[in-house]
Order: C-alpha cells, then structure tokens, then sequence
C-alpha cells in the first residue's frame, strides 16, 4: 500500500505542477484555450452510515483536487485525493487466540479519478453530475501495546465508487467556488476483525475553490 501511495502522490505532484505552469500563461493565450488543468482545495464533512458508523462518527475532510476541462464535449477530468480525520465511537476489536484487542483508526485516504459530466451551463454558472472510481483505506493503529504483535497490518483498503451533483460558480477573476454532495460506497474487510464487514455508504458534502 505504501508503494501505491508514493506513486499516487508522485503523480498528483506533477499534475499540480503541469496545472501551475499553464496558469502562468498570458491572458491572450487563455481566450484562445480554455481547456487548461488548473488546482482547487475543498473541505467539507464525512457522514458514514450502515456498519463503519458504528465505530466512527462524522468528520470533517480536506481534499486537493487536479481538473482537466474538456469543453468540447462538455466535461472534465479530476484526479483527487481526500484525507479525513476520523472521529472514533468504538474501538475495531481484532480478535487473537480468542482475546479481543482495541484498533482505532488514525487516518482515511481517498484517492480517486472521476468524470465530471455538465447538465446544464451559462455563462457564470454550471451544474455537473460526476462519477468516480479511486481506492479508499483507513490507517490503523493498536490503543495498547499488546496489540503491536497482533496487528500485523497497518491499514485496511477497499475500493471506491463515487457518483455526485456539483454547482459551479465562476468569478470574474478566473477563481470559481463550488458546492458538491458526493456519495461513497466502499465496502471494507477487517481481518480478524470482530466485525469482518464494515461495508459503507457515506455522504460528503463539501465545498471548493479554484485559485
């Protein structure tokens, strides 16, 4: 998993970098291309329900985002990454030698590539619906020392399904701001785990904004 993140953050990087560059353009060059990939920061709230409720409340997340527009066709492409701060209810018991041992999580990443589909547009404003598929895990860390040698995983993954609703508003300045609903599906496996199944649907409201 750690080879999967380095490779997902060395990448991210350089499409941030790729994203800065253009940026730097001349404003004549940006009546002629519009399709440009530019950087937006979001924040917003995790809401999770079914089986991960039971051990982690709601909390808030941050997420940096890389969109590549294709006007042309009416839509864009978004490499993303979230990073919640999960709020733990009840401990992840993992069980050994029929003795239960506390897990609790430190840290979601999300990490995902989605289409971004435009419904309706003006000259200002945008409504997109949005589908995305990426990777989720939730890092893991024993509450006591007799669970260091039971623990021999430092985190648990599942994969990612990610449909959503965004409104979009542009500002004079080329900046925009955007409000957006996102659901997750990530149905994970706990080994050892008393609870095996921590299958999820989760709601994330957020909002974003472009520099």
């Amino acid at each position: 998993m750690k080879s999967i993140a380095i490779c997902i953050i060395a990448l991210f990087v350089s499409l941030c970098c790729l994203a800065q560059n253009n940026d730097a353009t001349s404003s004549d060059e940006l009546n002629i291309n519009q399709n440009i990939p530019y950087v937006k920061i979001g924040a917003g709230y995790w809401v999770p329900t079914k089986n991960l409720s039971r051990f982690l409340n709601n909390a808030p997340f941050f997420e940096l985002g890389v969109v590549v527009p294709d006007d042309f066709y009416n839509r864009s492409f978004e490499l993303g990454i979230q990073l919640v701060i999960p709020d733990q209810e009840n401990y992840f018991l993992l069980r050994d030698n029929n003795l239960d041992f506390e897990i609790e999580a430190t840290t979601i990443l999300n990490a995902y590539l989605k289409l971004n589909k435009y419904i309706w547009e003006s000259d200002q404003n945008r409504v997109e619906l949005s589908f995305g598929l990426g990777i989720s895990s939730i890092f893991l860390d024993p509450v006591t020392r007799d669970g260091d040698a039971v623990l021999d995983y430092d985190n648990i993954n599942s994969f990612l399904v990610a449909p959503g609703l965004s409104y979009t508003l542009n500002l004079k300045d080329k900046s925009l701001i955007q409000i957006s609903l996102e659901m997750h599906y990530t149905p994970f496996k706990m080994e050892r785990g008393t609870t095996k199944d921590l299958d999820s649907f989760s709601l994330l409201p957020k909002i974003s904004y472009r520099f």
